[in-house]
């Protein structure tokens, strides 16, 4: 006597959907049998992919015709049973064995002979292509849309979805929100805990209410879609959304981004300077202390916050450094490298005159760059095309195009600096002018602990305090502001800021 074991599966793990799929594949079995005369002795249903082996019921049902519990599956297709080559081996080698005597569909005709098999082979040859093919096509259809500059998944923070033209859209909420978390980072006074309590509030959390995580904030803020670049498969490619971040904030995110996630050693709220020098007399680290003192005559507590050396690196003769006077000398370390506010119109006026200068180099420039971005196009084209035609490993490949698309990039964003700005460095120069000027403020007023650091590390670098003096290089444009600029006063010609910005006849540069 044959007996079945009905075997019913749907194509996803996911409860929520395709639950129509098992009552109806139940039911229309349960009539075949009774229209059939078939003795059913269980139901099995599975909710999971046949694409790779590895299904825990589709393995009991094997399991139990091998026991001998039954000898015959009912199924509605043989793509229920199988979409892979084990499986579907599996299947024919127990009809082989004689322990699967007969299989039996609704949708499909099988008798168990040599011809029977044959078909049965090819029913889940085809199962197998399909879903191949299936997955191909998908694939291919991904790549169609990056190549379009589409973005083919779902959309970042600050986007929408729009399933009716599958695009991809600017929230006009949420994309404020996180344009603001983007300014709030890059002023380098926010965590990411702060970020992601403050998005919370705003309305911008995780699916389930929760706010965003700390991996999230980084993969956020990280995130090239918001300036334009798809980042798919290890390879970089224009987008075509629009886009609510500029280039200038996305990269000052970036170096605030780059710069916490070096192993830092400061951890205590008072230590504003922690790991800003080193020692110069033995090159260990800089830590700070903090003593509290009470006064009893006043009452009065006050807490004095003190920097030395860690003498990680063996005996060290440096004595402690009291925060005032570390302070005092970074205010004039800022001063002397930073510009009176009386000199701004002089700027505006040495740079009006630049830029009319400019004006005639900008179409050699523009011509220039736009062969460069035309040879850079055809090397993509012919990568590509070596590529295709298996004549380039997909590694080299990979490389050698995202190193290709960059390079496009930068030139495009030069194209389009050169036509608006008509010059590779006077915007530049207006900012480093600009910054020198808010130098000059942090410097003369009581200002925030915190705001000092940020401006040291455009200043220079290798700071180390040695016998409670601090030491510096500065950075090429500051050095010229220290030597040449008289800084903190107001300048009296024009020749005066003629030496302040070319000193030996040379272009001035940004710092680093």
């Amino acid at each position: 006597m044959l007996k079945y074991i009905v075997y019913c599966r749907k194509s996803t793990d996911e409860k929520n959907k395709q639950l129509l799929s098992i009552e109806s594949q139940i039911a229309e079995l349960k009539e075949f049998a009774i229209r059939e005369r078939l003795t059913i002795v269980d139901i099995v249903t599975e909710s999971k992919t046949a694409k790779q082996p590895g299904r825990e019921k589709f393995d009991q049902v094997l399991e139990k015709i091998e026991q001998g519990t039954a000898n015959g599956i009912l199924s509605w297709h043989p793509d229920r049973l199988a979409r892979n080559s084990i499986d579907g081996g599996r299947i024919v080698y127990l009809l082989d064995r004689k322990l699967l005597l007969d299989l039996k569909f609704p949708a499909f005709w099988f008798q168990n002979t040599p011809q029977g098999k044959f078909m049965l082979n090819i029913a889940f040859s085809q199962s197998k292509y399909y879903i191949d093919n299936l997955s191909q096509n998908v694939k291919r259809g991904m790549r169609q849309k990056i190549r379009r500059g589409e973005w083919p998944g779902k959309a970042p923070y600050g986007y929408l979805n729009n399933r009716q033209n599958k695009t991809i859209e600017i929230d006009l909420t949420k994309s404020k929100i996180i344009s603001k978390a983007f300014h709030l980072f890059s002023t380098d006074k926010y965590s990411f805990t702060q970020l992601s309590l403050f998005m919370a509030e705003q309305g911008i959390t995780k699916g389930n209410g929760q706010p965003v995580s700390i991996n999230q904030i980084r993969r956020i803020l990280s995130n090239k879609f918001y300036i334009g670049i798809l980042t798919y498969k290890g390879e970089l490619h224009k987008g075509n959304h629009q886009c609510f971040i500029n280039k200038k904030l996305f990269d000052r995110v970036q170096k605030v981004l780059e710069r916490k996630s070096r192993a830092r050693t400061q951890g205590l709220h008072f230590a504003f300077f922690t790991g800003l020098a080193t020692c110069g007399e033995c090159g260990a680290g800089i830590t700070a202390e903090q003593h509290i003192k009470y006064y009893k005559g006043t009452n009065r507590v006050a807490k004095y916050v003190y920097y030395r050396c860690t003498k990680k690196k063996g005996v060290c003769s440096q004595k402690y450094l009291s925060q005032t006077n570390l302070v005092s000398q970074l205010r004039q370390t800022i001063k002397s490298c930073s510009l009176h506010p009386n000199w701004k119109p002089y700027i505006n006026t040495w740079i009006k005159e630049k830029m009319d200068e400019e004006k005639s180099k900008v179409k050699a420039k523009l011509k220039t760059a736009t062969n460069r971005l035309s040879a850079i196009d055809q090397k993509l084209s012919k990568l590509l095309d070596l590529f295709l035609e298996d004549n380039l490993d997909k590694s080299i490949y990979q490389t050698k195009q995202n190193n290709l698309f960059e390079q496009k990039q930068k030139l495009e964003e030069k194209i389009k600096q050169i036509q608006h700005k008509g010059s590779s460095w006077l915007e530049p120069l207006k900012e480093f002018l600009r910054c020198t000027i808010l130098a000059h403020k942090i410097a003369h007023k009581k200002s925030a602990l915190n705001e000092l650091r940020p401006i040291l590390k455009n200043i220079g670098s290798n700071f180390t305090l040695l016998d409670k003096r601090l030491f510096l290089n500065l950075n090429f444009a500051y050095a010229t502001l220290a030597t040449n600029g008289r800084a903190a006063c107001a300048p009296k010609t024009e020749n005066d800021f003629s030496l302040l910005v070319t000193p030996r006849g040379i272009e001035p540069r940004l710092p680093g």
